[in-house]
């Protein structure tokens, strides 16, 4: 029922009136295309709903670059200046990290001059069901104004060249298995409906990562990632299989991460650190979290001068 003046002797006066099926005669609309609309707008609903928070924390603060801090490497949030910080949980429809040593905080400030956020803690595939709560955060720096974003993780070499605390930038991945968050109804209204990765990881921030590693004198491999939901390790079969399909480490992160970043048309560059090597390559340290956090920390001065070295070269890209 809607009120509406008319036009009459007396102008005064208001005239009731009673419209049925207006709104069918105006606008036709397919029922299965009215479903796909609110299923693909559900998840810009939520998305909005979190950026909303963010801009009312950080005011202007629009990160240019996003790093992410894999297992054992939540240290690197104390390399900013002038930072400010904010819960997972304070932040709407953001999913909470539940492995050890992912903090769930989003920090954000300065890094050699250059407006940085940090997310101290990821949520994994083998935590949630849902991959696009898995790349929720990242989602959200992408839409907030960010376009280049660093993903670091801890791998498991399965490369018998590779040894722990070595660094390897990606330059692909394998992910088979992995969830494809630009998959589902209504997702290309974040991007571009079928997402070219041939050129996922930057060739150009891989070219300044290696040349940041040579003025840093850290030794910087390349390789290919293959990707595992887990939580469970690799046993000797796949680690075998991993090698014959071209990887080198093995990850149960960043791929995700990775995709819907460049599905945004932001730019990717992706730190893995080896902490491990992977089941029958003759590790003479039983495999466990604990000791992947350990070796993560052994490499906080040469992997914190690379992030930072890397961080001033983007000063002129």
């Amino acid at each position: 029922m809607i009120f509406v003046k008319v036009l009459t002797k007396r102008p005064e006066k208001t005239v009731k009136i009673v419209l049925v099926g207006l709104v069918d005669q105006f606008r036709q609309t397919n029922p299965e295309e009215e479903m796909e609309n609110t299923k693909g707008t559900e998840e810009l609903r939520k998305l909005n709903g979190a950026i909303r928070t963010l801009k009312d924390n950080m005011v202007d603060f629009v990160p240019a670059v996003s790093i992410t801090l894999g297992s054992g490497l939540d240290y690197m949030v104390k390399l900013l200046s002038n930072s400010n910080h904010l819960r997972y949980q304070k932040i709407p429809y953001c999913p909470l990290p539940s492995a050890t040593g992912h903090q769930g905080r989003l920090y954000w400030g300065e890094l050699c001059g250059l407006p940085v956020a940090m997310l101290q803690g990821r949520v994994h595939c083998n935590e949630e069901d849902d991959v696009h709560r898995v790349v929720f955060l990242t989602r959200a720096l992408a839409k907030l104004g960010c376009k280049k974003f660093i993903f670091t993780h801890a791998v498991g070499a399965v490369n018998k060249n590779l040894e722990p605390r070595d660094i390897v930038a990606i330059r692909s991945h394998v992910g088979f298995n992995c969830p494809d968050p630009t998959a589902g109804l209504g997702i290309p209204l974040l991007g571009t409906e079928f997402t070219p990765m041939g050129e996922a990881y930057s060739s150009r921030l891989l070219a300044l990562a290696k040349k940041c590693a040579l003025k840093s004198n850290v030794s910087l491999h390349w390789g290919v990632s293959y990707f595992k939901v887990g939580r469970t390790y690799e046993t000797e079969a796949e680690v075998e299989m991993m090698r014959r399909a071209g990887a080198d480490v093995a990850t149960m992160s960043t791929v995700p991460e990775v995709i819907a970043a460049v599905h945004m048309g932001a730019e990717v560059l992706d730190l893995a650190l080896v902490t491990n090597m992977g089941a029958g390559l003759g590790s003479a340290v039983p495999l466990s979290h604990d000791e992947v956090k350990s070796v993560a920390k052994q490499m906080k001065k040469p992997f914190g001068d690379l992030i930072k070295e890397i961080i001033n070269e983007m000063k002129i890209l």
